[in-house]
């Protein structure tokens, strides 16, 4: 399985997500688990302090009722926590996973629908389990069937892999730089370029990528052409020109 997807956004900006591996999924799906054993014993206990003291009639009615409701938020899990909690579950969000489009926009109410009639079948005891980890392992995206026909993938939040790409580890000595104009940044912008470019790919926030694109070419005084240059490509290029121009303002 791949460990990275790359995809274009609409905004012509390039993103390599890091793709959850299978045991992650594995792993959230067991946080997930959890979670619904706890809210189960936690609802019929609540049910019964509810029922008791009551008539045997009427605890009958009561707990027939309730019992018919408490696993109604479980057994639609996925369709309304990864919506909510956007596109994550318990699960995913304690690991800092999250469910996207393979095209790397936000998955919406329908794809996370599509998910969820799926795992009917492939969840749990479904008609398909047998086949769910095979086809997620050799989809090349960890996607078992309800994401492929959802058009989904499920990718780390936490893009450390991509960031540490944009943050120069080791001076080369023989990079050129490109926009002599990072001169006009400091330590703080360096900061805060970095900080909002953190927050873009956790929330696939391409608009607040573009907006900080544009803010660093004007406070820059370049406009390289769009259609040229990506913004995140413009983005990666002026953080390692600032960090070679200081290294060579030092030695």
């Amino acid at each position: 399985m791949s460990d990275s997807a790359r995809v274009l956004t609409t905004q012509n900006v390039a993103i390599n997500y890091e793709v959850a591996n299978i045991g992650e999924r594995l792993l959230a799906r067991l946080l997930d688990l959890v979670f619904f054993a706890v809210y189960m014993l936690i609802g019929y206990l609540i049910m019964g302090q509810v029922v008791k003291g009551l008539d045997f009639e009427k605890a009958a009615q009561y707990s027939m009722v309730i019992s018919l409701l408490i696993p109604i938020p479980v057994l639609t899990y996925t369709l309304w926590c990864e919506p909510l909690f956007n596109g994550r579950t318990i699960g995913k969000l304690i690991l800092g996973l999250k469910v996207v489009k393979t095209n790397g926009t936000p998955a919406g109410i329908g794809d996370s629908a599509y998910r969820w009639v799926m795992r009917l079948f492939e969840g749990e005891g479904g008609l398909f389990t047998c086949l769910a980890l095979p086809v997620a392992i050799i989809s090349g995206k960890g996607q078992r069937i309800g994401d492929m026909i959802a058009g989904t993938m499920v990718i780390r939040t936490k893009q450390k892999a991509v960031l540490r790409n944009t943050i120069i580890q080791q001076i080369n000595p023989l990079y050129k730089v490109v926009f002599p104009q990072v001169s006009n940044l400091n330590d703080r912008d360096m900061n805060i370029i970095r900080d909002v470019m953190q927050q873009a790919f956790e929330t696939s926030n391409y608009s607040l990528l573009e907006y900080l694109g544009h803010k660093v070419k004007t406070v820059m005084g370049v406009f390289p052409p769009p259609q040229q240059l990506p913004t995140m490509h413009f983005l990666n290029i002026v953080l390692a020109d600032y960090a070679h121009y200081n290294f060579e303002g030092r030695v």
